[in-house]
């Protein structure tokens, strides 16, 4: 598969001629996803009709106009970025697209180059580099009025960023739309794979609401996986307004407070319809951002009225309650493990102190409001900093509420057929696998035929979990 694994070999430059065999190619190796999300299948269209969209820095149009044009309609789009051009970190910022209107202008007090670049911005205002995303993107654009928004994602589309290194800048991309809490664009089968989201870090209800992805009006199909999401402005993954069917799987998440909000509010009855599975995601949170982030919800997920089945999942030095079910949500929580880390362990004076503080105040089943929280086979440790379990320190995390029905039983006989011979029982393998796999950069994991195996993967040299 030399198209996909060598940097050398650029889209258009292998064996494969056509668009419909290049998809085709790169739909096989990226694999199929399980969970909820198992029928998406993004700009792949089996009937021929599957496009290959290249987005290169020597077009003539800019990235982001590119970018927008390209995932804006309905037809089969499969899009890429040109390994050549992306072979270094490139920034997409979506908020380019609004440099020329005159109110963003006037709000910076910019020339439209001062606004494409912001760090030409702070040079000319005197904001120091150490200050300038914040002061740009958090206070000088946080401003309801402005036109600056996620662009919408329309169906049958892929955003691929494998062989490339493709850098979504402060926000990103809402897979349909609504308003006042009703569809008004429903998008289906889409995957988002292979990318880095960069946010500007948290500001509660900035003006601009930066999400980096947010699935909403009834949109459904839909995978999330193999992305790194750091510091967002907002959520990682949000859900809204009736979304569902959509597998959040094998991401790195890395000192974001508000990850994954699933329904804005109690009254939108259209939300029972929420469905998502989350599996062998690592939530991470740093020592140097643990004191910002301690004392705040994680919303993993933040769940009104719908479904939500995570297996498999890692998180890091999540101190505070790390779920929350509402408004009779239904949260099925199996095989996943909590490790608290030296800012975790260094909380009280004495280790066994923090650790039931931590276990009792922190993963209980005070996360349950109104709703149905079932916990089987997930465990709390502690850990040294590259997560390597101290067996001495061991607790269950325990559900609360009502009873979750067994989720699992929505999946086809196919997607859980993989589930059951790939599951993980919480412990250091999972540890390690879900280490080794999770992120843009991450090893090959079991959706994809092209993975090395389990036991190659887990045999490997590992780099901490913090890097």
């Amino acid at each position: 598969m030399d198209l996909v694994n060598n940097p050398a070999t650029n889209w258009r430059e292998s064996a494969l001629q056509s668009d419909q065999e290049i998809v085709k190619c790169l739909a096989d190796t990226l694999g199929r996803p399980v969970g909820y999300g198992e029928n998406a299948r993004g700009g792949y269209d089996p009937n021929g009709n599957s496009r290959l969209t290249v987005i290169s820095t020597s077009a003539g149009v800019s990235v982001e106009q590119q970018l927008l044009d390209a995932i804006s309609g309905d037809e089969h789009n499969w899009v890429v970025f040109d390994k050549d051009d992306f072979s270094d970190d490139v920034e997409i910022a979506m908020y380019r697209l609004q440099c020329g209107n005159s109110a963003v202008l006037g709000k910076l007090g910019a020339t439209e180059q001062q606004c494409v670049d912001f760090r030409q911005w702070c040079s000319a205002k005197g904001v120091s580099a150490a200050n300038c995303d914040h002061q740009f993107f958090n206070v000088t654009l946080d401003d309801a009025n402005l036109p600056i928004r996620n662009v919408v994602v329309g169906s049958n589309t892929t955003i691929d960023g494998r062989q490339a290194k493709p850098i979504i800048r402060f926000n990103g991309f809402a897979i349909g739309r609504d308003s006042s809490g009703m569809p008004t664009q429903t998008a289906e089968s889409v995957i988002l794979t292979h990318l880095s989201f960069r946010g500007a870090g948290h500001v509660e209800d900035h003006g601009l609401d930066p999400d980096m992805i947010r699935s909403t009006g009834a949109s459904h199909d839909i995978w999330i996986h193999k992305n790194d999401f750091f510091y967002t402005g907002d959520a990682a993954f949000d859900v809204k307004v009736g979304a569902y069917y959509i597998t959040l799987s094998f991401n790195r998440v890395l000192d974001v407070k508000r990850a994954s909000l699933h329904g804005s509010s109690d009254s939108r009855t259209i939300n029972e319809q929420i469905t998502t599975t989350f599996h062998h995601n690592l939530f991470l949170t740093s020592e140097s951002f643990y004191d910002e982030g301690r004392s705040t919800a994680r919303r993993v997920p933040l769940l009104r009225r719908g479904s939500s089945h995570m297996f498999n999942n890692v998180f890091m030095n999540y101190y505070k309650d790390f779920a929350s079910v509402r408004v009779g949500g239904t949260l099925l929580f199996e095989d996943n493990v909590f490790l608290g880390g030296t800012p975790i362990q260094d909380e009280k004076s004495d280790l066994n102190a923090s650790f039931t503080s931590w276990v009792t105040d922190n993963l209980s089943d005070a996360v349950v409001d109104d709703g149905n929280f079932t916990t089987t086979g997930s465990f709390a440790w502690f850990a040294d900093d590259d997560c390597n379990i101290n067996p001495s320190f061991k607790a269950q995390v325990l559900g609360g509420g009502g009873t979750a029905r067994n989720l699992a039983q929505d999946y086809s006989s196919a997607s859980s057929n993989v589930i059951a011979g790939q599951k993980f029982a919480a412990g250091q393998e999972l540890v390690d696998y879900v280490n080794a796999t999770a992120g843009k950069d991450g090893a090959v994991p079991f959706n994809s035929p092209l993975t090395a195996g389990k036991q190659a993967i887990l045999t490997a040299s590992l780099a901490g979990c913090l890097r």
